[in-house]
């Protein structure tokens, strides 16, 4: 066997269904694991590849026991060369990916295991054949990540792994290379655009200030112009030159410094003028007060006149008690004048009741002749209840009418008073200037038209003032302009300038460009070597395949296996028949199960049987390899197995038990091999392992 990486123990603790540590040790052997599903079988497999690659089968997998409280723990001793090494990888509890593998030596330094295992490759990713190359000096950092496992294998053995790796490397560069030209390319374009809009939007402002000029006929000034312009107008504004602090400043530093001149010119000039304008406009609101409660007082006094008269008509000279007495003596009157009448009627009545001769007096009770008394009651005078009732309403509606008037009076004499309080109260407010005025003729619209003619006299020499200042702001506006005019004229030189390096730029990129068409006619050119390099090697790589697959497989018809050379240097396979007169080349998915399944064996099987051959593999994983394989293939992988086993160290599992104690006696060397057969799980123990060495 080779002298490379050769696995002597493999201890396992926490994966999968290893509840407690197993270890197997090998000693250089080849391993068969034997038996029926579900019993560990594939789980030492998935141990072993986990160690290796930190890959147990499918992605995102979970290979920690759930039922363990310890750690997931493979550990794997190799031996290369007569030294040993130690291969370690735990995942702790709790986590969800494995950690790097720790590598040591024989003394326990640590190493890297890239550095020692710089070709550790794991083929399928997480099923089928895993294998440890042999190593090579100066290797790749990176190997061609575009490439499947059958082609890395093939390159491997031609030697052509860094020529093939070249041309990935520079695929993956100029996939590169192509966005970043996409990219810069779009980048430039929309910076171009983006500046000659900026450009044409600078112009167009340029021209609107130019079409209606802040600086009227003539040509435009500069800027050292325009900031002496700004300087006169300080001075206008100020009454004095500009001082020491505004020398060397911008020509925007001195509008401003103008505009803060002119506000507190404004403010001190005004604020005089309209504090005067606001205390005459104070007096005249006074007077005004004052005439206004004049007025008011001259006609509530009028309607007490009024009223009084009004009252003394109404008391026909008498006082207001004597018509209350008057009221009272005809109330009486009327009253009894009523009950005397009330009292002969009712007598009247009740004679008529009583039909006799004698009757009695209603009041003496003595007796009366009725002729005689009713005769009596006759000749009484009727009392006149009609002329008292009337002379009592009459006295009865004076003295209401009276009493009205007289609450009027009061009224308006009580407002009378509150008048004559009020006006000597404003007559106290008024100016001392206002009341000598007032005191001396007493003519108050006078006044009044005196204060409003001062008043509108300060208005108007506001009014002069704003028109100066409304001047002076129109100028330092037009100032602000021409800024802004040099402002945007010096913004169109640095944009002009700024699409002149556009230029340079572009030389860049064009260069750029022509580095990424140099590369890819050096791509090309690697290319057209390698593809030539491929068909002089091609037919003794398809020789050896056509011999390992037509030994596998025995297949009627199908007993080549080629690489196509249609698709070089990609390297496809094609399945054809030696006994087709015309030679066609088939896709391999014309093959039956058998066929089929043994594809992925062959390249191993071609490439190592020459120690010469620079990708030796020290070490083959299969897992299962027999599925559909009817007896005789069965026979037919042992035999090839066995002649692979000379150069390499198999890890092999399968459920064909009977078939492979049968066979492996008779193909492989005694104490080349051991079989282990998982005869039972169990959730406390894990798996039941039977160890058997041949």
């Amino acid at each position: 066997m080779a002298s490379g990486f050769r696995v002597q123990t493999v201890a396992i603790e926490g994966f999968k269904g290893f509840t407690i540590q197993k270890k197997l040790n090998l000693k250089d052997r080849h391993l068969f694991l034997l038996g029926q599903n579900g019993n560990g079988k594939s789980s030492i497999i998935e141990a072993v590849r986990w160690g290796l690659f930190g890959s147990a089968g499918r992605p995102n997998e979970v290979v920690l026991n759930q039922n363990y409280a310890g750690d997931c723990l493979v550990l794997i001793t190799l031996m290369r060369e007569g030294k040993h090494w130690n291969l370690r990888r735990r995942l702790n509890r709790g986590t969800t990916g494995g950690t790097d593998a720790e590598l040591t030596d024989e003394y326990g330094d640590e190493h890297s295991i890239r550095e020692v295992m710089p070709q550790l490759d794991s083929v399928n990713a997480g099923e089928g054949m895993h294998i440890i190359f042999a190593p090579q000096s100066s290797p790749l950092r990176r190997q061609p990540e575009d490439l499947t496992p059958f082609e890395r294998t093939v390159f491997n053995h031609l030697g052509l792994t860094h020529p093939r790796a070249l041309l990935s490397h520079i695929d993956e560069f100029l996939e590169s290379q192509q966005i970043d030209e996409d990219n810069l390319g779009g980048e430039l374009t929309k910076a171009r655009a983006e500046i000659d809009t900026q450009i044409s939007e600078v112009r167009r402002i340029v021209g609107n200030i130019v079409s209606s000029p802040p600086w009227g006929d003539g040509r435009a000034p500069s800027v050292t112009e325009s900031q002496n312009k700004a300087r006169d107008l300080i001075e206008e504004i100020t009454g004095s030159p500009p001082d020491q602090s505004l020398h060397g400043v911008s020509l925007y530093a001195l509008i401003d410094s103008g505009q803060t001149a002119l506000v507190d010119k404004r403010t001190q000039d005004q604020s005089g003028l309209e504090q005067e304008a606001n205390e005459i406009a104070g007096r005249r609101r006074r007077v005004e007060n004052l005439r206004d409660i004049r007025n008011s007082l001259n006609i509530h006094h009028s309607t007490t006149q009024t009223r009084q008269s009004q009252l003394d008509t109404a008391l026909s000279g008498a006082t207001l008690d004597e018509i209350k007495e008057s009221v009272n003596v005809a109330r009486r009157e009327a009253d009894a004048e009523a009950l005397k009448l009330k009292i002969m009627e009712d007598t009247l009545r009740l004679l008529n009741l009583d039909q006799t001769e004698s009757v009695s007096c209603p009041i003496c009770e003595s007796q009366h002749n009725r002729q005689d008394l009713e005769a009596a009651l006759q000749n009484v005078d009727q009392p006149q209840s009609d002329g008292a009732s009337s002379r009592l309403t009459a006295l009865e509606s004076q003295l209401q009418k009276s009493e009205g008037l007289e609450r009027l009076l009061q009224i308006e004499k009580r407002e009378l008073s509150s008048l004559r309080q009020r006006a000597d109260q404003s007559n106290a407010l008024l100016d001392a200037r206002d009341r000598e005025f007032l005191e001396r003729t007493d003519d108050i619209d006078v006044l009044i038209e005196g204060l409003l003619e001062q008043e509108a006299s300060i208005r108007e020499r506001i009014d002069d003032q704003e028109g100066w200042f409304d001047t002076k702001r129109g100028q330092l506006g037009k100032l602000r302009d021409e800024d802004r005019f040099h402002q945007t004229r010096n913004n169109l030189r640095d944009l002009e300038a700024r699409k002149n390096r556009f230029n340079e730029v572009q030389a860049a990129y064009d260069d750029f460009v022509s580095f990424g068409e140099s590369v890819r006619k050096i791509k090309q050119t690697a290319s057209d070597c390698l593809t030539e390099r491929l068909t002089e090697e091609i037919p003794l790589v398809s020789e050896n395949l056509s011999e390992v697959f037509a030994a596998l497989t025995r297949h009627p018809w199908y007993d080549r296996l080629l690489i196509s050379e249609n698709t070089l240097p990609k390297l496809e396979l094609r399945v054809a028949s030696s006994q087709d007169p015309f030679s066609r080349e088939n896709p391999t998915g014309v093959l039956n199960g058998q066929a089929e399944s043994a594809l992925d064996l062959v390249p191993y099987f071609a490439f190592s049987q020459s120690d010469n051959t620079p990708t030796e593999v020290y070490l083959v994983m299969l897992d299962d390899p027999t599925r559909a394989f009817d007896e005789e293939h069965t026979e037919i992988l042992v035999e090839r197995l066995a002649e692979l086993g000379q150069h390499v160290q198999l890890i092999v599992a399968s459920q064909e038990t009977e078939r492979f104690q049968a066979l492996l006696p008779k193909k492989f060397e005694p104490g080349s091999y051991v079989f282990i057969e998982p005869t039972g799980w169990s959730h406390d123990n894990g798996p039941e392992l039977k160890i058997e060495y041949k």
